[in-house]
């Protein structure tokens, strides 16, 4: 089992690296590529990954508690059987063509994503930041939205039914053509939504 602690390492290639059951602990990775490596089961805590690359790496049971994912590349990525991304910075990364029915998502930073598309049915985003994600097409069924930050969102297509929006902020974000049949709101939501759809609250 690889295991690294409070280590710093630049531009490294781990490439199709079997690494399940890693163990890795306040460390930063920069620039550093996972391209299709095996990270089942992996154990992160407390460590960055900086403009890191994890296209098409098998993430089932990976789990990362507290860590920074800045400008990643996870294209392609799997989660088929669990994982979990536990208030996480995930700021400006791209998980295009990702396959993740298996991730458990609790809170954390997800400004400035690209999530477009995704199977995200029940994912726990209460008191997380979406500022300015792209969650067009994505399914957010049943999702806990409490308390998110979705300032300028790209919600276009997305499916909301049974989402939990109250005390979410929306502000600027185009609700106007989505199904929100089923939808949870606070009093605040609801104006919001209505201001959205282009009325005039007094």
């Amino acid at each position: 089992m690889r295991a690294w602690r409070d280590e710093d390492v630049t531009e490294r290639s781990f490439k199709g690296e079997d690494l399940r059951g890693a163990h890795i602990e306040g460390c930063r990775f920069t620039r550093c590529d996972f391209t299709d490596a095996l990270l089942a089961d992996a154990a992160v805590e407390g460590s960055t990954f900086d403009a890191c690359r994890f296209a098409g790496a098998d993430l089932g049971g990976f789990a990362a508690r507290g860590c920074a994912f800045l400008n990643c590349d996870f294209r392609g990525a799997r989660a088929l059987l669990g994982g979990q991304l536990v208030e996480c910075r995930m700021t400006g990364s791209s998980f295009q063509e990702a396959k993740l029915p298996g991730l458990e998502i609790q809170g954390g930073d997800w400004s400035y994503t690209t999530l477009r598309g995704l199977d995200l049915r029940r994912a726990r985003f209460a008191g997380a930041r979406l500022e300015e994600a792209d969650l067009a097409g994505c399914n957010l069924e049943r999702a806990d939205l409490r308390g998110a930050n979705l300032r300028r969102a790209l919600l276009a297509g997305a499916k909301l039914r049974g989402a939990d929006l109250r005390v979410a902020d929306v502000e600027g974000t185009d609700l106007g053509h989505l199904d929100l049949r089923g939808v949870r709101l606070d009093l605040q939501g609801a104006l919001q939504v209505a201001r959205s759809l282009g009325a005039a609250v007094d």
